[in-house]
């Protein structure tokens, strides 16, 4: 099965085959994945343990969301990222960029840490399973691979040597572009107008919310002037366009908060703010709370 369309065959293929070779050489599970969180390979080498977890759909859910939060954290600077998932084990997440998109991540790990060396890795989500009453997967769980810290710490820097080899080098955030869903309630007033160039606004907002967005950015994708645009965008949506914008960026900002373990600095920057202040000033405008208190009551 191949990486995401963005990917041609001879690359998707090639990437593919390094990551099943890397697997098996380091025994650690292995699995590519797109935003989301979605598989997009085979499962190489997964541990039994992992097989049945994501064989139940509570567990594979969340065995999900791990994967698409492990990314984003890696993400942030292209750099693999350490973490523990949902039922404890370690991995490294690695993002997949080409052609200027984040097409996804590549996934490794599924081993086991001395609890007194989990310390330094965060555990990625929230939620902990309680894998412990399912007798299957607790004699399934004593076949894990007990790994040393230096073993990750290896394993990630060689994962950085194959990105380096196979991705393009230059500023990951200004490469990023995340695609995340739209709620049925935004995709609800984008619908409501019916001019074309709107349309067209809408969805390039859509796919550049973590970029430096800016009015001329969209006027220009959609060939009109950036007076005309303003006073169509906000005559067709109801409201100014960097109100949109930041409707937008907030409503990406409390999932994140609400499902994830990451930092306030790096949802600010995962989202497309410069500055955590001034993240934090436009989630109280439009929330009536602050980021902090949010996640609290989350």
């Amino acid at each position: 099965m191949e990486t995401p369309n963005t990917l041609n065959s001879e690359s998707s293929l090639k990437l593919s085959k390094t990551i099943k070779d890397f697997a098996l050489a380091a025994d650690f599970g292995s699995v590519i994945v797109d935003i989301h969180g979605n598989e997009t390979s085979e499962l190489y080498n997964f541990s039994p343990f992992c097989q049945i977890m994501r064989s139940k759909p509570e567990f594979k859910s969340l065995c999900q969301k791990c994967d698409a939060f492990g990314g984003l954290e890696a993400s942030k600077n292209g750099d693999p990222c350490i973490y523990r998932c949902h039922a404890g084990l370690t991995d490294i997440s690695l993002p997949i960029i080409r052609n200027n998109q984040l097409l996804g991540f590549a996934l490794f790990g599924q081993v086991e840490m001395d609890e007194d060396l989990q310390s330094p890795f965060t555990r990625i989500h929230p939620i902990v399973t309680n894998w412990e009453k399912s007798s299957e997967l607790r004699q399934a769980r004593k076949k894990i691979k007990l790994v040393s810290t230096t073993q990750i710490k290896s394993a990630a820097a060689l994962l950085k040597t194959i990105g380096d080899y196979h991705f393009d080098e230059t500023d990951p955030r200004n490469r990023i572009k995340f695609n995340f869903h739209t709620t049925k309630k935004e995709m609800k007033s984008a619908i409501n107008s019916k001019n074309d160039e709107i349309h067209k606004a809408i969805a390039y907002i859509e796919n550049n919310l973590t970029t430096n967005l800016t009015l001329e950015d969209v006027a220009n994708h959609v060939y009109l002037s950036q007076f005309y645009f303003s006073r169509l965008f906000k005559k067709e949506m109801g409201i100014s366009f960097i109100t949109y914008l930041n409707q937008q960026r907030i409503e990406q900002a409390k999932t994140l908060l609400a499902q994830s373990n990451l930092s306030i600095k790096s949802i600010s920057q995962n989202i497309g703010y410069s500055q955590t202040s001034y993240f934090c000033k436009i989630f109280k405008e439009l929330v009536g709370m602050t980021p902090v208190n949010y996640r609290k009551v989350k």
